[in-house]
């Protein structure tokens, strides 16, 4: 019988408490769709998931938005999106993402409600720009912007909005 002790036993907790550590408000689903000429590019689309989360990223989303037509800049923790000759760009931003990484948003819901929610927002774009990096693709957050990335294209990125307009 092998003894679980040292770093494997403090990664195997770890791996155990994180569904019940982190809230999984979002919700990161990687898609490709298969035509008679072949695969296109891969999607990557971020969603909240859930009543509660949904409503929360629709207030931020919804002040976001307006940060973004008054030529202000949003922080999402590792990465910034701001417009720049009128076109919107997604950059990095926050090397060590923290509660300070984000841009504030006055929302009737708890700070710390609010900084759980934004880190995972945060970990899991990082997560779907890697992997868009890695294979080429769309990267989606509802309601906000919408990119295209080619395969190992480094940033800032060209987007749109996606689900209003500017």
């Amino acid at each position: 019988m092998a003894s679980w002790t040292g770093p494997k036993a403090f990664l195997a907790g770890l791996l155990l408490a994180l569904p019940w550590g982190l809230a999984q408000e979002w919700r990161l689903t990687r898609s490709q769709s298969l035509t008679a000429g072949g695969a296109q590019a891969w999607r990557y689309t971020l969603s909240p998931t859930g009543k509660e989360a949904q409503a929360l990223w629709r207030a931020l989303a919804q002040g976001y938005q307006a940060q973004l037509r008054s030529g202000y800049r949003v922080d999402l923790g590792a990465w910034r999106t701001y417009f720049l000759g009128g076109r919107l760009r997604v950059e990095p931003h926050c090397p060590r993402v923290n509660a300070a990484c984000f841009s504030f948003i006055a929302l009737p819901w708890d700070k710390a409600r609010l900084d759980r929610f934004l880190l995972e927002l945060s970990a899991l774009l990082d997560q779907a720009l890697a992997q868009a990096r890695h294979t080429g693709g769309v990267v989606v957050l509802t309601r906000l912007f919408r990119l295209e990335l080619s395969k190992g294209s480094p940033p800032p990125y060209p987007a749109t909005p996606s689900g209003w307009r500017p």
